[in-house]
């Protein structure tokens, strides 16, 4: 069985140049523009018990911090090895990549990271582990964040940007936020949008729609259905502001 590695970086000539190296090391790549699909990548081979033998991640990705992806990965997926990679060199970088299973530069030489996957553990597959709690699956949630007009949105945005758990956040039409949270439970979603969200000066509401995995803005008719199901008859004043809010956030995560 040829061995798997997911690839995350939205630089299609650097894709391109890793699927092409690792095919002929007989490696089978499969390729992500940017942090979400990664994300959606992942689960759906935790959910259909594949084994997945490396996640090769770049450090600057157009919707997703690919350190706070690193992190997601390590709490979410622990049983996939991470290479960071970047063309940005710091000190910082390299520090807050030690979290990694291996730390390349650009522009790299593939047979530098043909021996960093060699050194990977075996991947297993979900069913051939012994099982888990429950916890180790990840939870998210849509949040659709409603500020005081007289609030500074860009602070309240570099605020909720840059806090734990939060995996995109970002300035819709109106005076709206919308922001993607991620943990390993749906009490430690629901914590993270009560301690970190709700709290930050100048927000004076949300409204919260949970899933099981980040969505995609194709299914219009899904989204619409959750949508309903989860702001129910007492926020019925809110769905098509959430829903075409929604729809605006997916669409930047999709072009970005």
């Amino acid at each position: 069985m040829e061995k798997k590695v997911l690839v995350v970086d939205d630089e299609a000539s650097l894709r391109r140049m890793v699927a092409f190296g690792l095919m002929q090391r007989g490696y089978d790549t499969e390729l992500c523009e940017n942090g979400m699909r990664g994300l959606q990548a992942l689960e759906a081979y935790k959910k259909q018990n594949m084994p997945l033998d490396c996640a090769i991640v770049d450090i600057r990705l157009p919707d997703i911090n690919g350190l706070k992806l690193l992190k997601t990965i390590k709490s979410s997926y622990p049983r996939v090895p991470v290479v960071i990679i970047t063309g940005h060199k710091t000190e910082r970088a390299a520090e807050e990549a030690k979290a990694a299973d291996g730390y390349l530069e650009k522009p790299f030489d593939m047979d530098d990271l043909a021996k960093l996957l060699e050194k990977m553990p075996k991947a297993e597959a979900q069913d051939s582990i012994t099982p888990q709690p429950p916890a180790g699956h990840s939870y998210s949630a849509y949040v659709l964040v409603t500020l005081d007009p007289a609030a500074n949105r860009m602070d309240v945005y570099r605020k909720l940007n840059l806090a734990e758990n939060m995996i995109f956040c970002d300035v819709l039409r109106g005076e709206d936020l919308m922001v993607l949270v991620q943990a390993e439970s749906p009490e430690k979603v629901a914590t993270v949008i009560d301690e970190q969200i709700k709290t930050v000066p100048g927000v004076t509401g949300v409204a919260t729609l949970n899933v099981d995995t980040p969505v995609v803005a194709d299914n219009v008719v899904d989204i619409i259905a959750l949508v309903d199901k989860a702001l129910g008859p007492d926020k019925a004043h809110l769905r098509n502001r959430f829903i075409l809010s929604l729809f605006d956030f997916l669409d930047l995560l999709r072009v970005r």
